[in-house]
């Protein structure tokens, strides 16, 4: 997971927003919890589909740990 204060959380919930109202994502999760941090109380993790409108697209990763035994660095 990934620690975000209220700001950052918000710019992502609006990124995420944009891109289902405009037709270019699908499809998503998201979560967020609160954490202990003062200065950066949610923790999130979040995964969503990003440029349907220009064909194959691709995925936003955001506090998702990709340990993959045997991939590079």
């Amino acid at each position: 997971m990934q620690p975000m204060n209220r700001e950052e959380l918000v710019t992502l919930l609006d990124d995420i927003r944009d891109r289902v109202a405009s037709g270019d994502s699908f499809e998503g999760k998201l979560q967020f919890l609160l954490g202990e941090d003062a200065d950066r109380p949610y923790q999130v993790t979040a995964v969503y589909r990003t440029g349907q409108l220009l064909g194959q697209g691709s995925t936003v990763l955001v506090g998702v740990d990709l340990d993959i035994p045997g991939a590079a660095a």
